[in-house]
């Protein structure tokens, strides 16, 4: 807003904004509080020319609404269009969960198969949460920092 206080004429930002509005009403259509402070028009600029089903989106908001590992609700509408899982704040392993799963593996990395300390290990998902993999002791195990890097890299 700022760099345009000085244009001549405000309608283009007016239209802009008229944009933004109208494209997250179609795509969004139940208002939910969550949506409140979030930037719009950075997600309307990033997907406002990707086909997208209002349907299929809401279908999937409402089931991630519901999902207690999911711990910022926010974060859900940048999730639905990009498909990345750090807008979510995925609960984390308790240390518990990744000091069993460390003694489970005996120190052992299973994707290089070299022994680690585990503060040189992370915590990860065996199935991933998008996939519908939850954070329980079963679906943890503990992977070398640079193997973690790799897996999570792709």
């Amino acid at each position: 807003m700022l760099k345009h206080q000085r244009d001549p004429d405000a309608l283009p930002l007016w239209t802009y904004f008229q944009s933004v509005i109208t494209w997250v009403s179609g795509k969004f259509p139940n208002y939910r509080k969550e949506m409140k402070g979030i930037d719009w028009g950075f997600l309307y600029n990033a997907h406002k020319d990707k086909t997208l089903d209002p349907a299929v989106l809401e279908k999937e908001i409402s089931r991630l609404m519901q999902d207690d590992d999911v711990t910022n609700k926010k974060g859900v509408y940048a999730f639905v269009l990009d498909g990345k899982e750090k807008h979510l704040n995925i609960r984390a392993f308790s240390d518990n969960m990744k000091r069993e799963s460390y003694e489970r593996q005996k120190g052992i990395c299973p994707v290089c198969n070299k022994h680690f300390a585990i503060q040189e290990m992370e915590g990860d998902h065996m199935k991933p949460w998008h996939l519908g993999g939850k954070t329980t002791h079963e679906n943890c195990q503990m992977l070398c920092k640079e193997c973690n890097r790799r897996k999570s890299g792709k």
